[in-house]
């Protein structure tokens, strides 16, 4: 069994409204996103912030994805990750932003393959940073992880795969071989993003 859990309990305090709902070629960002992940697991788990983010939600996503709402209020990418960790039923979990459109479905192929038999998977660029927000997580030990960090009060997602044992460091060289525009890492989170998001579609053909 493989999961994605999909983040949307951000305040978007860089749009008017929840970012996660807006529109990008007439379908909310969130259903790109659950779309794009879907053909490479077998559950997703929606993580929103409250219960009045979860009605809105479960208005526009099918009645395959699990709603589930942060566990704790402090309402950052860790907790989210708790959350989806705690109910996944797989035993690798793909962990993602709603405002990520461009997902490439063979990035998350690899990350899964990458990941097997170990304890995750990432992007890491040459001076060190990851991608924590584009990553596969074997999920007990990264549970377990985000659960010392949150009580530690560290809230820095990267730092679940930072402190596992072993997991497989990709290069970035390795995604641009894959997605040479690099869009799988496209954040439509502003209103000047979301516009460029627009173009982008355009030009791809909703591929």
């Amino acid at each position: 069994m493989r999961s994605a859990i999909v983040l949307a309990g951000g305040r978007s305090t860089r749009m008017s409204e929840d970012k996660g709902l807006k529109t990008l070629g007439g379908e909310p960002l969130v259903g790109h996103v659950v779309r794009r992940v879907s053909s490479h697991v077998d559950e997703v788990l929606l993580v929103v912030g409250s219960e009045g983010q979860r009605m809105a939600y479960s208005e526009v996503v099918g009645n395959g994805v699990k709603l589930l709402v942060d566990l704790y209020e402090e309402g950052s990418p860790l907790i989210g990750a708790i959350t989806g960790l705690k109910n996944a039923t797989g035993a690798y979990a793909l962990v993602t932003g709603c405002d990520m459109p461009f997902i490439s479905p063979e990035v998350v192929r690899l990350l899964f393959q990458e990941g097997e038999g170990r304890d995750g998977a990432v992007f890491r660029w040459p001076n060190g940073w990851i991608e924590p927000l584009i990553a596969v997580y074997k999920v007990e030990p990264s549970l377990k992880q985000a659960l010392e960090l949150y009580q530690s009060r560290n809230l820095r997602l990267r730092m679940i795969l930072l402190n596992l044992q072993d997991v497989r460091m990709i290069p970035i060289e390795t995604l641009k071989d894959m997605d040479p525009e690099l869009l799988t890492l496209y954040d439509a989170d502003t209103e000047d993003a979301l516009r460029k998001a627009e173009k982008i579609l355009e030009k791809i053909g909703g591929r």
